[in-house]
């Protein structure tokens, strides 16, 4: 969410210490044993022919996810289509998304808490290859919860969502966290490319 395009009111309250004062996952922490899912990003299948649009088709478990042998550098954003997100947070990693390859990223995420057919929507209007950048929802919000990232952004007609955050996890334990404010999401990229270089 971009500061300057929000009533002061609600841009206060997405940098109050609520939600920017306390890292919400620690160092060291294993995503793989949690039983949440995500989605792919995906588009509203027409027939059974061209896929399945439910739900227990398409979830990712955790360990599927960042298993053994795997790195991969994930940021998250508050919402799909919103101005930070569109505007300062994803076009680095689009940029960069061969440098965090080649410093080591076996797969780069953007996850949300949204819906998995506007987050693809979303890729699309970004023109995102999927082959370098996953689109990944968390639909229910509840790995947003379970890690205390859910946030309510009600006042801006969002609902419960997740806050902005960047993380490297190797082997399903996460090496780097990052709780971030608008501010911070031109740079993220680089921090994270910067922490994939010090695992190296």
């Amino acid at each position: 969410l971009a500061k300057k395009r929000i009533a002061p009111s609600l841009s206060s309250s997405l940098s109050s210490s609520s939600l920017f004062s306390f890292r919400s996952i620690s160092v060291g922490t294993d995503l793989t044993t949690s039983s949440a899912t995500w989605q792919s990003a995906r588009p509203w299948h027409m027939s059974d022919d061209e896929g399945s649009n439910l739900a227990k088709d398409n979830v990712q478990s955790m360990s599927s996810l960042f298993g053994a042998s795997k790195t991969i550098a994930v940021f998250g954003v508050p919402a799909p289509f919103t101005g930070t997100c569109s505007l300062a947070h994803y076009p680095p990693y689009k940029a960069k998304a061969d440098a965090l390859v080649a410093a080591g990223a076996d797969r780069i995420v953007c996850y949300a808490v949204t819906d998995p057919y506007a987050h693809y929507a979303w890729s699309k209007s970004l023109g995102n290859d999927p082959t370098k950048i996953d689109f990944m929802a968390d639909t229910d919000g509840a790995w947003a919860k379970e890690h205390d990232l859910d946030a309510d952004y009600s006042v801006a007609s969002l609902g419960v969502r997740s806050k902005r955050f960047s993380m490297v996890v190797k082997d399903g334990i996460v090496k780097s966290f990052h709780l971030l404010e608008s501010e911070d999401a031109p740079n993220d990229a680089d921090t994270l490319l910067e922490d994939l270089e010090a695992l190296a």
